[in-house]
């Protein structure tokens, strides 16, 4: 009951604010921004739609009548996955829902309110908010009786991290790497050869500084929040200093970014900055012309990258660029994904359908695009493995660093824990890093959040 006042206080809530907003914009529409693709497939639209049931035997092709799956996403570039898709299940089409800059909650109450409901999302927030308010199905009995996901191989604790209190929530649309981009073109200049895969966080400090001629407007590290938001809670994983990414400890429960050795590594990038010289805080790229935020001007020689900044660089660069895997610390070297959250909603009309685009996500064509996109495929398959040397993305490149990267990947945390979007270790950061932010403060702040998250933890139970 609760679950269900919460949906509708949500929705009474969007109708309020669209008459409001209609009233005083005379009719004015949002704006458009880019979108994330996901897919949300429609079923047919029959009397009694088999909203709630585990996907079961399959009409034939023929009689089928069409489906449409409204999809809320982010990105604009998957209509070849989307007719991909098609082409495996003619009677459903994909209709992507750009997010548009909105809370995807409210693009869900919206629709609901209009009479016609989503069927799947990507994920913008904690996962734990959508599961209170009702809103994504348990996807455990689809997930145990569909054909492709039981005889596909996934990595050990696949669903980890997007299960809470027994119920798998959602799955990965993609596997989104990162690596270090590597300007070799600056580090010929330089006199320097391109570093192994198995190089350390000294060579990458050494060569920072050895690419750096302020003078010529070259620094070794492109200004940018990635550095401290990616490598720097890798690194601690790598020395042994946290067990998880975002500083997070073993079991997800509590943030570790207080303890010394931890404030030791944000000191570490910080002298980047301060000590090094080869990285820009924000006021001095601004300076500058903002030339060093962006790798594809060719002025620095380090940056973070994943797959959203290949077909960028392939096009545009005007050097030599590779990649490189996450340097090796003292105990472990490794690397840094992301999981994009993958959704049923409950509101769906079309369940059955909506569950084959999440299922059809680990089949081997779509894992395959995906490979052919710069991300990793999800799925353990000696196919897949081989297809990383034939794909065009990564043709003369460093495709070892790209396989290490995905070997080694730890996952993001956050869409289950309690609190996440309170945890404010990201501002904090970057504050400090490329800011005028106090270091000293990052204890208070983290004992603080761990208090909350552990309160917010023992009311779910």
């Amino acid at each position: 009951m609760k679950n269900k006042r919460s949906l509708l206080w949500v929705l009474s809530m969007v109708l309020i604010l669209s008459v409001v907003l209609a009233a005083c914009s005379g009719g004015n529409k949002g704006s458009n921004s880019s979108g994330s693709p996901s897919g949300s497939p429609s079923s047919s639209p029959s009397a009694e739609p088999s909203a709630s049931a585990p996907p079961s035997e399959s009409a034939p092709d023929e009689n089928r009548e069409p489906v449409t799956l409204k999809f809320i996403s982010w990105k604009d570039t998957y209509n070849p996955l989307y007719e991909l898709f098609h082409q495996k299940y003619p009677w459903i089409t994909i209709e992507q829902i750009p997010v548009n800059g909105q809370p995807i909650m409210e693009i869900i109450a919206t629709l609901e309110a209009a009479g016609t409901p989503a069927d799947v999302t990507e994920i913008d927030q904690d996962l734990v908010a959508f599961d209170q308010n009702g809103l994504v199905e348990d996807l455990t009995p689809y997930i145990d009786k569909d054909p492709i996901l039981q005889s596909v191989s996934l990595p050990q604790g696949f669903y980890d991290t997007m299960s809470l209190n027994g119920k798998k929530l959602a799955v990965p649309m993609v596997d989104v790497p990162m690596w270090i981009l590597v300007n070799k073109d600056l580090l010929a200049k330089n006199g320097l050869e391109m570093p192994p895969n198995d190089w350390t966080y000294d060579d990458f400090r050494d060569i920072a500084k050895k690419l750096t001629n302020v003078d010529a407007g070259e620094y070794g590290l492109t200004t940018q929040a990635e550095f401290q938001m990616r490598l720097l809670s890798t690194k601690a994983i790598a020395d042994g200093h946290a067990a998880n990414l975002q500083y997070m400890n073993e079991d997800l429960t509590q943030s570790v970014m207080h303890t010394p050795d931890v404030i030791n590594d944000v000191k570490w990038l910080q002298e980047f900055v301060t000590k090094d010289g080869s990285l820009q805080n924000n006021a001095a790229a601004t300076a500058q012309g903002d030339v060093t935020r962006e790798f594809i001007n060719g002025k620095t020689g380090f940056a973070i990258g994943g797959d959203w900044v290949l077909p960028k660089l392939k096009e545009n660069a005007k050097f030599e660029w590779d990649v490189l895997p996450f340097p090796r610390g003292k105990v472990s070297q490794p690397g840094y994904t992301i999981y994009g959250p993958l959704a049923l909603l409950a509101g769906s009309k079309h369940k059955e359908e909506a569950f084959l685009w999440l299922s059809f996500q680990f089949t081997k064509e779509a894992q395959m695009w995906k490979i052919d996109q710069g991300a990793n495929a999800s799925v353990i398959d000696p196919e897949l493995t081989a297809y990383y040397e034939q794909t065009p993305m990564w043709k003369g490149k460093n495709i070892a660093a790209v396989q290490i990267a995905k070997e080694n990947a730890v996952i993001q945390p956050g869409v289950t824990i309690p609190g996440w979007g309170e945890y404010n270790w990201n501002n904090i950061l970057n504050d400090v890093i490329f800011g005028e932010g106090d270091i000293n403060e990052i204890i208070p702040l983290t004992e603080a959040w761990n208090k909350k998250t552990l309160e917010l933890r023992a009311a779910l139970k």
